[in-house]
């Protein structure tokens, strides 16, 4: 997992995989939603905290390979989403996409990540210097982060 400490301090989310049985058994998760979801080997959790409150979203998938490609930008544009979406289309990367957000700290510190599925990385078909240097290509931005998830 690669780490930038000027990044770090700023991420949008955290994101941790859980198995089936570990939600099953989990007493924080109200019974009606596990009813709900309880039909996937693995959940993406994504933790997005700020100032007093934590935000918890739950992604049920088939796969625990997910990948959080974290963008730092000089600021957020129309075209520049535009950028972003054409990079993942050309990658066909949209289909293997769990969560995407966007945010700014202030005007010199916007993010936007997304949670995907990795097994195109994994399996040889994409490389992470290639997903890296297609979204440098994109106008304002700045770096390109991209880390496993773990699992619990």
């Amino acid at each position: 997992m690669e780490t930038d400490n000027s990044t770090e301090k700023n991420k949008i989310s955290l994101g941790l995989i859980i198995n089936n049985e570990e939600l099953s058994k989990n007493p924080i998760f109200p019974s009606e939603i596990k009813e709900e979801i309880l039909n996937s080997p693995y959940y993406l959790l994504i933790f997005i905290s700020r100032e007093d409150v934590v935000k918890i979203s739950c992604f049920p998938t088939k796969n625990k390979n997910i990948k959080k490609i974290l963008v730092k930008l000089k600021e957020f544009s129309p075209d520049l989403v535009k950028g972003i979406s054409n990079v993942l289309n050309d990658m066909n990367l949209s289909n293997e996409i769990l969560h995407t957000t966007g945010l700014c700290y202030e005007m010199e510190k916007c993010f936007y990540e997304t949670y995907l599925i990795g097994d195109m990385v994994d399996a040889g078909e994409l490389t992470v210097d290639t997903i890296k240097d297609k979204f440098m290509s994109v106008a304002n931005v700045i770096s390109v982060m991209i880390e496993d998830i773990p699992t619990l």
